[in-house]
């Protein structure tokens, strides 16, 4: 994929914490390693937890039929408006229509976060779009209304961290009470329900819709394991220790599914002894891929865990931010990112792979 190609597929997706679009060269690298590209084509990618939606919108690019799974609704507003979608896109007149207020009655977003997380203006927008994605017929039209109201939400506010206590004080005008460098931030989401402002959010998002094919499935991957079908599983579970996601997204969460969700198991400090669950169900799949953190668990302890299964493993560890501006000093020196390769060796697709190889060499 041509790197400009690259940078346009990743403007559609929502900066979500824990997103790995530095590192999808990286993870395609080490599955190249094992299974040639030229295989790429034939081969099914199962992400087993969509998040952000880069490693699957990669995936897709790269030419993998792909099945993408998660339990949150953000996610799957993520894929049902880029992952399975193929050929629909935000219109020009789709943004005309949801910028005019025709000053409704509130809706929810208006009823329950004005002025706590949204102006009133960021909030009938917010309503506005949503009311429209309920009114779509089809699943990818709603999907990107959907994911428009997910980003128009997420830009209302600092580097996308929607949170309640300050936002308020645009409205009462206590501007000195903003911190000097998230003001800004906060001053360009009251642009947002202008036409040409809409528009470019709309344009990025439909940059990441393209050929391919595609499934999306909401639920428990460790439960849903065993039914599917794969040829290479990447797990990026919630990392041990760290910030949960259900707290970051608490407010876009209620949004969308209408309550918070419980904390992941995964986030919790001994979350690393969930991927064995994820191992023990992954069998039937020939390669494996892992990406975690480094909090609370050693590169170590994931290699031994991932040959404890009958596996050969490639892991790697790279110094590794995900949000850098907000990180201190400190945690930048620390964080880590471990990436681990694990394949079963007698799998047919892993000795059809040695055989590519071998005609490759010959050639």
């Amino acid at each position: 994929m041509r790197r400009n190609k690259r940078l346009t597929l990743w403007s559609a997706l929502p900066p979500y914490l824990g997103g790995k679009r530095r590192l999808c060269p990286l993870i395609f690298r080490e599955v190249d390693r094992i299974l040639p590209r030229k295989l790429w084509p034939g081969l099914t990618f199962l992400d087993g937890f969509l998040g952000g939606g880069s490693v699957s919108l990669y995936a897709k690019a790269q030419g993998f039929r792909v099945v993408s799974v998660d339990i949150a609704e953000r996610s799957i507003v993520v894929g049902q408006a880029l992952i399975q979608n193929s050929s629909v896109r935000l219109r020009r007149e789709d943004i005309l229509r949801v910028a005019a207020d025709k000053y409704e009655p509130p809706g929810q977003v208006e009823q329950n976060y004005v002025p706590r997380a949204f102006t009133r203006a960021q909030a009938r927008l917010l309503d506005r779009i949503l009311a429209m994605a309920g009114e779509a017929r089809d699943m990818a039209r709603q999907g990107l209304l959907r994911l428009l109201a997910v980003r128009v939400a997420l830009l209302a506010h600092p580097m996308s961290s929607v949170r309640t206590g300050t936002i308020h004080r645009l409205s009462s005008g206590e501007y000195e009470n903003i911190t000097p460098s998230c003001l800004k931030g906060y001053v360009e989401g009251l642009r947002l329900n202008r036409p040409d402002r809409l528009w470019k959010v709309a344009m990025q998002i439909n940059a990441g819709v393209f050929q391919g094919e595609a499934q999306v499935l909401k639920a428990d991957i460790v439960k849903l394991l065993p039914s599917l079908k794969a040829d290479i599983a990447y797990f990026d579970p919630p990392y041990p220790g760290v910030q949960s996601y259900e707290r970051e997204y608490k407010i876009i969460d209620e949004i969308l599914e209408g309550t918070s969700l419980p904390v992941s198991p995964f986030s919790a400090k001994d979350g690393a002894s969930m991927i064995d669950g994820l191992f023990k169900q992954a069998k039937n799949i020939p390669v494996w891929v892992l990406s975690l953190g480094n909090a609370e668990v050693t590169l170590d302890e994931l290699e031994q865990k991932m040959r404890s299964y009958g596996r050969e493993v490639k892991a790697t560890e790279i110094r590794y931010m995900h949000k850098p501006s907000q990180s201190s000093e400190e945690k930048r020196q620390q964080n880590r990112e471990f990436i681990l390769v694990g394949w079963d060796s007698d799998a047919e697709l892993i000795r059809d792979r040695a055989m590519v190889t071998m005609n490759a060499g010959g050639k």
